[in-house]
């Protein structure tokens, strides 16, 4: 059973001060990419509750993503709200939707599941693309309304990492909680929940409801960072970039969605830097990490480190997996 513990506690926090040392690290002008990576690593974490922790390959998370960007984005620039208000306005209106599109795409199963986020995210791309009116169209929107003490670089920074540390604590401690592992039995067989009288449906649809929320959080730390939005946050590319980064990183480990997001985001950036083929190169990287570690990059880094530490005794290997290693509640397949 997963555990809420200080390993874990003190693994997630200290991939938060690592994103906090960072910009003293690389040169300034990479802290906008810095904080982006902390704001898609954490839309990733809250993608692999339904990918890694329930068993739901969707490719919708976009839609609840650019739900929250766009929130705070109309709210502000169109209507004159606080950014409070509008973030919150936000947060009410993904209950909702999380819960329609949970009902819908449910219906079907295994690939149709996923097919059906996809069709769910594609309206609401179309939507907002044609609606110039209120959205922007394909412009988007320019010139989020921020408060005071979010205006420096640096306090976006910082503010999208507190978001990230604390959204990370949150699934911590929903996955040791009873409704974590009910959602573990329900991935790993559904069909014997039910036989026992349970209703495996009602957990997926809560799974869907609170990684919908969560990642509408992220929506909204992205438009406070970016200060801009625009419809491709709501398109397939942007669900299917936050699937790659978990498949990346490793879905059966808790910390392998961020680090699929920083390796993939990084080679991205390096490469744009250095050439303008980013896009091919960074293509070829993900089929060669695929071919070769096809659970992904975190097990064979987890399994690494445990043989170095198994060295300096037992005790030493089960503290350092600890805090990685979510294989027995986050590896299943649906």
């Amino acid at each position: 059973m997963f555990q809420f513990d200080a390993k874990r506690v003190g693994a997630l926090l200290a991939v938060g001060i690592a994103f906090c040392v960072l910009p003293f690290v690389l040169p300034a002008t990479m802290l906008p990419e810095i904080t982006r990576l902390a704001v898609l690593a954490g839309a990733a974490i809250t993608l692999n509750l339904l990918v890694g922790a329930t068993g739901l390959i969707s490719m919708g998370q976009g839609l609840f993503f650019g739900l929250g960007a766009y929130a705070v984005a109309i709210g502000t620039i169109k209507h004159g709200l606080r950014y409070e208000y509008a973030a919150l306005i936000g947060l009410a209106l993904s209950v909702p939707l999380s819960l329609v599109a949970a009902v819908i795409s449910l219906r079907a199963k295994h690939l149709f599941f996923g097919l059906l986020t996809l069709a769910i995210g594609q309206v609401a791309f179309v939507l907002v693309a044609r609606s110039y009116e209120l959205t922007g169209g394909d412009d988007g929107l320019v010139g989020v309304t921020i408060p005071s003490w979010l205006e420096s670089d640096m306090a976006r920074h910082l503010f999208a990492v507190g978001v990230l540390v604390a959204v990370g604590l949150f699934l911590l401690r929903l996955l040791a909680s009873p409704f974590g592992t009910m959602l573990a039995a329900v991935r790993d067989n559904s069909d014997r929940i039910a036989s026992l009288g349970g209703n495996p449906k009602r957990y997926e649809i809560m799974a869907m409801v609170i990684a919908g929320v969560l990642g509408t959080i992220f929506g909204i730390v992205s438009a406070t960072t970016e200060g801009n939005v625009d419809p491709h946050l709501f398109s397939w590319m942007t669900s299917a970039m936050l699937l790659m980064m978990v498949a990346l990183g490793g879905r059966s480990i808790f910390l392998g969605p961020i680090l699929g997001t920083v390796v993939l985001e990084l080679s991205r950036v390096y490469v744009q830097m250095h050439s303008e083929n980013s896009d091919l190169v960074v293509g070829v990287l993900v089929i060669v990490c695929a071919l070769l570690f096809p659970e992904g990059l975190g097990t064979p880094l987890v399994a690494y480190i445990g043989k170095r530490l198994a060295r300096r005794g037992t005790k030493g290997h089960t503290a350092a997996l600890a805090p990685l290693d979510t294989k027995n509640t986050m590896g299943g397949h649906r």
